[in-house]
């Protein structure tokens, strides 16, 4: 989030190969740190290069969040440029036949982006409780606890309700 440098998780393809081979449907998120249009292309095309190969059958997701320290070169950028840069991912993965969405929590749908404008794709609301009180779009997915548990996985996962899947 600080060099913009685009980095494949090291467990990416085991993680895929492993969720395939269990019977689980997937999809992909990256962890967005563009600051403009044509890094968030890199970044869909970089998503791409990835699933290559691979039965994807959910979306293609950007996560659209803070760093978490306020000082990722993506954190302050104006609502509109972080709406273009979710425009832009979201069109070249589905320019490349696959189904794409946006991930961020309730302030940043709220606050942080023109959601109603992304609603041609897939919404995957974070909201850390035991109802959703976002109501500003429809939304498809909707994470609501990062202290789940999953057989055979150590530690703590997110736990999500998937709606029209």
């Amino acid at each position: 989030y600080g060099s913009g440098s685009l980095v494949e998780d090291s467990r990416f393809r085991s993680n895929i190969q492993g969720a395939l081979n269990a019977g689980i449907r997937v999809g992909v998120y990256i962890f967005s740190s563009a600051v403009n249009e044509v890094e968030a292309v890199e970044e869909a095309s970089m998503c791409l290069n990835l699933v290559r190969g691979y039965n994807v059958s959910l979306p293609i997701y950007i996560d659209m969040e803070s760093s978490g320290s306020g000082s990722g070169r993506a954190d302050r950028l104006p609502n509109a440029t972080r709406t273009a840069i979710a425009k832009a991912f979201c069109s070249t993965v589905t320019n490349s036949g696959y189904r794409a969405g946006v991930y961020a929590n309730k302030t940043w749908f709220t606050n942080y982006l023109d959601t109603p404008s992304l609603t041609g794709y897939s919404i995957w609301l974070a909201q850390y409780s035991s109802r959703v009180t976002y109501n500003r779009t429809k939304y498809d997915i909707w994470q609501y606890s990062s202290n789940g548990s999953i057989p055979g996985i150590r530690g703590r996962v997110d736990v999500n309700i998937g709606y029209n899947y």
